[in-house]
C-alpha cells in the first residue's frame, strides 16, 4: 500500500526571501543589545554587606601591636564559616555584621591579640549576648559594660559587642579593651542605653529576656538584675523607651490587672507614682514609671528601695 503524496505548504518566493536578508540583521541587533548591560548586575566577586562594621573602627595600633593584613568581614550568609555551630544565636538575637582584626608584632606570623566586633543592631541586643557569653565572668568597667576571663575580655558599646582574645600574656587585656572602646567612642558617639539599676543591694547576676517577661506578652525587651539585701535575694526588672512608650506600657499593665482581676494600688512618694501589686502568683511587688525608664522589683516596697530610686532618679538628671 503506498502513501499518497502530499503537498506540503510552501511560502511565496518573495516571503523565503525577506527572512533570508533578515536573519543575519536580527543576528547583529541581538549582539549589539548584549553589549549594553547593567555592572551592577553583573558582579564576579560578592559585594560587602552594609551592615558589617566598618575596617575603620580597628585602629591601626592597638596595645603597642600593629594591625596585620585585612580586616576579615562575615555577614548573615556566611559567619557560620567563622563561627560554624554558634552562627544560629547570633542571628537570632539580631546579628548584622562582624568584623574581625588581628595584631601582632612585626616579623611575628601568629596574632598576639585578636578581635570579634559584632554588631547586633542595637544596644539591647548587645547587651543581651555580652551576659550571655559571659556567664559568671568578672565585671570590668570598660564600655558601656564588660567582663573579663583569663586571656580574654569582652564588652559593649552602642550596638556592638566585641570579643578580645590574648595570645601573649605579656600584654594587657584591660589596657587594649579600654583603648578600642575610646576608639569606637569617638565614632559611635552615642553608648546606646544605660545599664545601671537602683541601688537595690548587691547585684548578683544580669540577664536580658527579649520578649514575654514573666510570661506577659506586653513585656519585651526586659534587663533583669538579681540583688541580695539582708539576707534576701530578689528580683529588679528595667525596660527602656520612650515617654510616650512608657505611658503606653504603664496602660497596658494597669488593663491586664484589671481584666485579671488583680489587686494592685498606687501611692506617691518624692514627686513619683509607685504602683504597689498583690500578685497571687508572684507575691508583692511594685514598679515605678520614670523618664524614659520603667523600673520595677519583685519584693514589697519598702524605704531602702524608695531612697535608691530617688537616688537612681537625680542621678539620671
Amino acid at each position: 500500500m503506498t502513501r499518497p503524496d502530499v503537498d506540503s505548504p510552501t511560502a511565496p518566493f518573495g516571503v523565503r526571501l525577506a527572512l533570508i536578508v533578515l536573519l543575519p540583521l536580527l543576528t547583529f541587533a541581538v549582539y549589539l543589545d548584549g553589549q549594553h548591560y547593567d555592572p551592577d548586575l553583573v558582579q564576579l566577586e560578592p559585594r560587602q554587606s552594609d551592615t558589617v562594621p566598618s575596617p575603620d573602627l580597628f585602629p591601626v595600633t592597638l596595645s603597642g601591636l600593629q594591625r596585620a593584613g585585612q580586616v576579615r568581614s562575615f555577614d548573615k550568609e556566611n559567619l557560620y564559616e567563622y563561627i560554624n555551630g554558634h552562627a544560629e544565636y547570633f542571628i537570632g538575637a539580631g546579628f548584622r555584621g562582624l568584623a574581625v582584626g588581628e595584631y601582632g608584632e612585626t616579623g611575628k606570623d601568629q596574632p598576639a591579640l585578636v578581635v570579634n566586633l559584632y554588631d547586633m543592631g542595637g544596644p539591647l541586643n548587645a547587651f543581651g549576648v555580652l551576659v550571655d557569653e559571659a556567664g559568671d565572668q568578672e565585671a570590668v568597667d570598660i564600655g558601656s559594660m564588660g567582663f573579663r576571663s583569663g586571656q580574654g575580655l569582652s564588652f559593649i558599646h552602642g550596638p556592638y559587642y566585641v570579643q578580645m582574645s590574648l595570645f601573649d600574656g605579656g600584654l594587657s587585656a584591660d589596657a587594649a579593651a579600654t583603648e578600642l572602646a575610646g576608639q569606637l567612642a569617638k565614632q559611635e558617639k552615642d553608648p546606646g542605653l544605660a545599664f545601671q539599676f537602683p541601688d537595690f543591694g548587691k547585684a548578683t547576676s544580669t540577664r536580658f529576656i527579649k520578649e514575654d517577661y514573666r510570661g506577659l506578652g506586653f513585656l519585651n525587651e526586659v534587663l533583669e538584675r538579681s540583688f541580695e539585701r539582708d539576707g534576701k535575694e530578689f528580683q529588679a526588672f528595667l525596660i527602656h523607651g520612650s515617654d510616650t512608650e512608657i505611658g503606653k506600657l504603664v496602660k497596658a499593665i494597669e488593663d491586664f490587672f484589671q481584666e485579671d482581676e488583680m489587686p494592685y494600688t498606687r501611692i506617691e512618694r518624692n514627686g513619683l507614682v509607685y504602683f504597689l501589686v498583690d500578685d497571687p502568683y508572684e507575691g508583692k511587688w511594685f514598679f515605678v514609671p520614670l523618664k524614659g525608664t520603667l523600673v520595677g522589683a519583685y519584693t514589697a516596697l519598702d524605704e531602702a528601695s524608695i531612697t535608691a530610686i530617688n537616688a537612681y532618679t537625680e542621678s539620671s538628671r
